[in-house]
This record gives C-alpha cells, structure tokens and sequence, in this order.
C-alpha cells in the first residue's frame, strides 16, 4: 500500500509502508518537521482546509480561489466542473504559489468522468459489484489512478462503502457496491488497492453509512433510524473490514444517526471521536464530506464544530474567511487547542509526504485531453 504512516507522529503498526528502510522514515521526519516549522500559526490551520476549484463559475470564481491559495495557504483543493485543460494550467499555477503543495482531490468514483465530461468513463460502483473477479476492479482503479496523476490529483474521494438497502435512496443507488456487506468490502478493497498502490489517496464514504436513507444530504439531513445492532450489522460493518486494510482516508457524511450520537455526524464528537477514531481505531485522514451540502446548513461554524469532533480536513467551506474566524474564535474560548491544530497539520504534511508531494513537479499539459479519454 501507499505510505500511510504519519511518520512523525509514530502511529498505529497498521498504516506502516512495506519495505520502507530506517532512511526512508528518517527523510519523510525531517521534512515534516522542517515544512511545520517554516509555517506561521496561520498557515498551520490553512493546511486543514480544501476549497472547491469550479472552471464554469467564471474568472471572478477562479481569482478569489487564487487569493486564498496565496494569502491563506490552505492545505488543498477539491476540483469541480468541468474543463480538464483549463483545470490543469490552474493546478499548475496555484502550486506555484503555494508555499506548501496543495493536495488535489476529486470525486472520481466512475473515474474522471463523474466531473470532467471529456475523460473516459468507467462503470458505476453497482456494476462492479457484480464482478466475481475483483482482481478486474483493482485494475480499474489503477488506471483512474493513471488519470488521476495525469491531472495532478492525488486524492480520489471514493470508493462509496454504503451498502444499499433502500431502494428509494436517492443519491447513492448506483454509487453503491451493492446490498450485501462481504461483496461491500471485498469490492471497496480491491477499489482502495488499485488507487493506493499507485500513489491517490482513497477515502471510503459516507460514514456512518448513506445506504439506507431516502434523503439526499446534498438537500437536507438523511436519518438513520436503526438501533446499534443493526448500524454494527450493515452500515459501520464495511469501515470496521476496512480499518486495518491499510485505507488512508475516511470521509464522514452529513446524516444524522441517533443511536451513535446527535446531530449531523460530520460534526459529532460521539460520531467521529468515540465510534470512528476510538472503537474503530481509524489513525487516517479523517475528512468531512462538503461543508456547502445543505444538509449541514443552518449550523453556525461548522468547521470549528468538525474540527472539534474530530475531522482532520474540512472540505468546501461556504464563506473561507468567515470559517477561519469561527476557528479563531474557538481557540481564543477553548473550545479548540493550538496542540489540536497542530497534530492535524502534521497528520496532513505526513500524508502530503506520502503522496509524494515533498518533490512536486509540474504536471504535463500537452495532450492531455486525449490522454483522459484512452
């Protein structure tokens, strides 16, 4: 697997790299340490943050991401709609100003297709599902794993775990392995395997679980009525097969499940702290899914309340400037600790690491357009 270790912070056996030397840890060290050092407060919070890159809102869209990627160094972005050569010129500039590289994440579960209409488009997760091969499904993702790189993404939020049992769910459906948990995990595995080997990071999505909702948290907050025998059945079954699996990455949904805690689990410390970090003992990247969904909104502060429960990365804050006050605030009442902050920061330069983005280089725009569509 990919080198999943936080390296500085001597972590969990678990996520150790295979057949990395004494040489190897002692490099990806002193890197963390010097970039955590050579960054101001500030920027050690801005590294918690990914903000969403769209190429058809516009050039006044493109010029206020541009001003946050220079003035506030924060740690990503997440790109969007839809045109990949426009998309990658701005990756390649927006790296050039980041004092740290960002990381570059994507929802491509069906490959680079689910954002860029020009790339190649791989089966939905529900077709894979049925493949009694799965060796096929890891190859799959080694190739969106190809296409990844040629964008200069380097982390892949997907694949979706959700085990689908309602039929009138109205996001995940297809998105879904399927309704039966052993062929969720199996799937999910060989998926993470083809990104991971080949250096994209993969996050495995919604926990606790968006399978059994008739709700779309994109519009309004899904409940999981279940007791806890059954979430521990269905819904938390896959993460729980997957957390010694070597998976770098978890994304929390916006859903609320009563049993494990209140409130939207993408800022519940019950949720995210107790069950996901404590009991599943999940030592990855811990990731929110996007912040303007409107199944979170109506919550003042919601990246403070994330970090606070527990998210290491909040992804596509509403108003940036706004969020960071909220943070600041929450550290001034200590509701939030410096030493939180920090032990993110370190968590995301390790992982940043690990990517490979230590010796980042400018990713090749010639021909591009064709390269995604073979």
């Amino acid at each position: 697997y990919i080198l999943l270790l936080f390296f500085s912070l001597h972590l969990s056996a678990q996520y150790q790299p295979k057949n990395i030397s004494k040489e190897d840890l002692k490099k990806a060290d002193q890197w963390v340490n010097r970039t955590y050092n050579s960054l101001s407060q500030d920027q050690k919070l801005g590294q918690l943050f990914i903000v969403a890159l769209y190429t058809n809102k516009g050039e006044d869209h493109i010029s206020n991401v541009r001003r946050i990627v220079e003035q506030e160094q924060i740690g990503g972005l997440i790109l969007m709609q839809d045109d990949a050569a426009r998309e990658i010129t701005l990756v390649n500039e927006f790296q050039s100003k980041s004092k740290v590289p960002l990381m570059i994440g994507m929802d491509a579960e069906w490959g680079l297709f689910q954002r860029i209409a020009a790339a190649h488009k791989f089966p939905w997760a529900m077709t894979l599902g049925a493949i009694q091969d799965k060796n096929l499904i890891t190859k799959m993702a080694a190739k969106i794993a190809e296409d990844s790189k040629r964008m200069g993404i380097n982390w892949d939020f997907a694949p979706v775990v959700d085990v689908n049992t309602n039929p009138d769910n109205p996001i995940i459906g297809n998105r879904s392995f399927g309704s039966e948990v052993q062929n969720v995990v199996n799937s999910a595995l060989a998926y993470s395997s083809g990104l991971q080997d080949n250096r994209i990071l993969a996050a495995i999505k919604h926990f606790p679980g968006h399978g059994d909702t008739s709700t779309d948290s994109h519009f309004d907050l899904p409940v999981v009525a279940h007791n806890l025998d059954r979430l521990n059945a269905v819904e938390l079954a896959p993460f729980k097969a997957l957390m010694d699996k070597g998976i770098g990455g978890v994304m929390v949904g916006h859903l609320h499940a009563p049993s494990l805690g209140d409130g939207p689990a993408s800022i519940s410390q019950e949720v995210i702290m107790h069950t996901l970090i404590d009991e599943l003992r999940f030592h990855g990247l811990v990731v929110t899914d996007a912040l303007e969904m409107k199944g979170i909104a109506g919550h003042d502060d919601v990246c403070a309340r994330a970090l606070i429960a527990g998210n290491d990365v909040v992804l596509s804050p509403r108003n940036l400037k706004k969020e960071i006050d909220g943070v600041m605030l929450a550290l001034k009442k200590g509701r939030l600790s410096e030493a939180d902050i920090d032990r993110k920061c370190r968590k995301v330069l390790s992982f940043k690491y690990a990517l490979g983005l230590s010796s980042w280089k400018k990713v090749e725009e010639e021909g591009l357009a064709e390269k995604l569509v073979t």
